[in-house]
């Protein structure tokens, strides 16, 4: 199928919502879908770098009838304090992710970076991925303002996360990480390393 027009819809929302594009991260393998990863420069009004896909949403994730087509078309989101060429690329390998092995990406899944999980990007206590609703606006909203073939496109936020943080939501489900979040005050913005929260 043609997805020409949902793309330059895409990059239209993407400016309206995140500010003038920087630079495109083009992916130069022909591989479908074709993802590209979009970097923004921070702005008196959005203080940091941002990292989106575009072309995650081309095709549906392979997500189960019941969970509802809100769920099959996504783009991934990171917000970052520095700009690091290798976050495009861990964001584009994560976009095919679902389509090569045909399963689905959505709100509160974890992805172990390996197994056993190794740090990532050389981040010595982040060896997991969380995917999580934004938070901010307009990120939050643009399921309303993007759609193709009448189904939403939503924004997963990327966050990396600990082993013992991973264990806690596969044990007292996302919502006891989000309060672990909400009580340390987590930020939306990466700015490397940490602690574990628990």
């Amino acid at each position: 199928e043609s997805t020409r027009e949902l793309a330059e819809t895409r990059e239209r929302v993407y400016d309206e919502v995140f500010g003038e594009c920087s630079n495109v991260y083009h992916e130069m393998i022909p591989l479908i879908p074709h993802v590209d990863v979009y970097l923004y420069q921070p702005t008196p009004d959005r203080d940091f770098f941002t990292y989106v896909t575009g072309g995650m949403s081309d095709l549906p994730m392979s997500a189960p009838p019941d969970a509802g087509s809100h769920v099959r078309r996504s783009e991934i989101v990171f917000y970052t304090a520095e700009d690091r060429p290798e976050y495009a690329e861990l964001l584009r390998r994560l976009a095919h992710f679902p389509h090569d092995n045909k399963t689905w990406l959505h709100w509160g899944h974890t992805m172990p970076n390996g197994n056993p999980p190794e740090p990532i990007l050389g981040y010595p206590n982040l060896d997991t991925l969380l995917f999580m609703p934004s938070i901010l606006a307009p990120d939050s909203k643009l399921g309303k303002r993007l759609l193709w073939q009448g189904e939403a496109i939503q924004l997963l936020w990327l966050v990396p996360i600990t082993t013992a943080e991973c264990n806690l939501k596969l044990q007292q489900g996302v919502g006891a990480l989000y309060d672990v979040f909400d009580a340390i005050d987590h930020p939306t913005v990466f700015f490397g390393d940490r602690r574990s929260y628990v």
